[in-house]
């Protein structure tokens, strides 16, 4: 009796998996036979461009997948599977139509119908500059361009004096162009821009020799953001912030620089990352600090971190315009570097500098990433205190030397090595701003973070200008 109780259960069991995706007479309810992961959402929102998504879940019976009749915007993959985890791959085209459209997809196991919405707004086809027109130094500079464009578009540069250099990808994109020194008199260059449909001219204009040596007063510094990660290799969350924070970066297009700052035993711990957990009252990893002024702990929505984290930094840039200008020139003989560093500063006050060596490209462990993670912006030495040494003007518009030299380990790979150089500068007179959600704005001292950059060892690089 009990083999055939055994074989008819079996039996029902396969007739389940037959039936599939077929509309069954009365939808059963049962969340328990199609669970999505953690982080997916069964309403969804797809690009007006179009763009791949891919929807985890877990089904207690062998599942297929039933997409609605006019739905041909989408291509589902696979249509169907076994029980247990499972991930589809829905490709959606371009919505060329005038209107919004929705389809909703359905995901069947057994009698369960787990049903996945998905939205697209009609594709508005964008092409603009952020701005047209800038005033450069005669000293010459890193020109960048801002698009914000859905469309494809191309440039043609009308000045032999501006080089194309290379397009940072981004929400919008960054056209970065080299504007070389003018030793003559004042100069116009065009860049034309254009689509299919429009063009747009952006116009360069170069003051006249022999204003160098005054240039940087009136120029606008470029302000770079920073973003200290504190990490560990045992921490299975932290990779999860590392690509947040990847991202935030990526999007400011050149206007946030990223540290990993181990702690906590782990395989790169750094001397330095214990003095800066006390500062921010760090309690766990991962933790994110921006601009010495905000902290932010980590969240299960990427999405969410990466908005956080440039959100912090637009606020730094528009609370507090930047007056700190650097300029580096570095060199590595063996084990021996010595850093060369000059300092504009705009305002008289009493600044702290910092300078970290960095390296790339380190393989090994990562809870959460295997043993062939590879570990980037990894804090490895300190030149400076890690509090910062003092540099102190009484006068605005001066330019302040400083040089350091150290001793670095040979187990250091000299091309993956980089110098983390930031300012911090007393906040004063200004408040604290403490406009983003989310953010955890604490007391983290009198300072915050003026301006930053990342420079490879022995590069040299000059000042740089918005």
């Amino acid at each position: 009796m009990r083999k055939l109780m055994t074989l008819m259960f079996a039996a029902v069991i396969a007739v389940f998996a037959i039936v599939g995706c077929e509309k069954p007479s009365e939808v059963v309810v049962d969340d328990s036979m199609v669970v999505l992961a953690d982080s997916q959402k069964d309403n969804l929102t797809v690009d007006p461009s179009g763009e791949i998504l891919t929807i985890r879940f877990t089904a207690a019976l062998d599942w297929s997948v039933r997409v609605p009749e006019g739905s041909d915007w989408l291509e589902v993959s696979p249509m169907e599977g076994v029980a247990g985890m499972a991930r589809l791959k829905v490709q959606a085209g371009i919505n060329e139509s005038k209107s919004k459209r929705e389809a909703v997809i359905e995901v069947c196991s057994g009698q369960t119908v787990k049903p996945i919405t998905l939205s697209q707004e009609a594709f508005v086809p964008t092409f603009e500059l952020l701005s047209t027109e800038k005033s450069i130094s005669c000293l010459g500079a890193t020109l960048s361009v801002v698009v914000n464009a859905n469309i494809d578009y191309k440039h043609d540069v009308q000045a032999d004096w501006i080089k194309y250099i290379r397009t940072k990808p981004g929400a919008k994109q960054t056209l970065e162009f080299e504007v070389e020194p003018n030793s003559g008199d004042e100069r116009t260059g065009l860049i034309e821009f254009y689509t299919a449909e429009t063009s747009v001219t952006f116009t360069v204009k170069q003051r006249s020799a022999g204003t160098s040596e005054d240039d940087w007063k009136y120029d606008e510094f470029r302000h770079r953001s920073l973003a200290m990660r504190f990490t560990a290799d045992w921490c299975g969350y932290c990779p999860y912030m590392a690509t947040a924070f990847n991202v935030a970066k990526s999007e400011l297009a050149g206007g946030m620089e990223v540290v990993s700052l181990h702690g906590g035993e782990s395989s790169y711990e750094f001397s330095g990352t214990e003095t800066l957990i006390k500062r921010f009252s760090v309690g766990g990893f991962p933790t994110g600090v921006i601009d010495s002024r905000a902290k932010i702990n980590n969240s299960s929505s990427t999405a969410v971190t990466t908005g956080c984290a440039v959100d912090v930094a637009n606020e730094t840039k528009s609370s507090y315009p930047v007056t700190t200008g650097i300029a580096c020139k570095s060199s590595l003989s063996g084990t021996d570097l010595t850093v060369n560093l000059d300092l504009y500063l705009k305002e008289a006050d009493v600044y702290r500098v910092v300078i970290l060596v960095l390296e790339d490209g380190i393989v090994g462990y990562q809870n959460n990433g295997g043993y062939d993670y590879v570990h980037n912006e990894v804090a490895r030495y300190a030149l400076t205190s890690m509090n910062g040494d003092k540099v102190e003007t009484t006068q605005d518009y001066q330019i302040v030397p400083v040089t350091y030299t150290a001793s670095l380990k040979s187990s250091w790979k000299a091309e993956n090595l980089k110098l983390l150089i930031y300012v911090e500068k007393p906040y004063g007179e200004r408040s604290k701003a403490k406009g983003v959600s989310g953010a955890i704005y604490g007391n983290y001292g009198d300072t915050y973070i003026d301006n930053c950059r990342v420079v490879k060892v022995g590069v040299d690089v000059p000042l740089e200008f918005e």
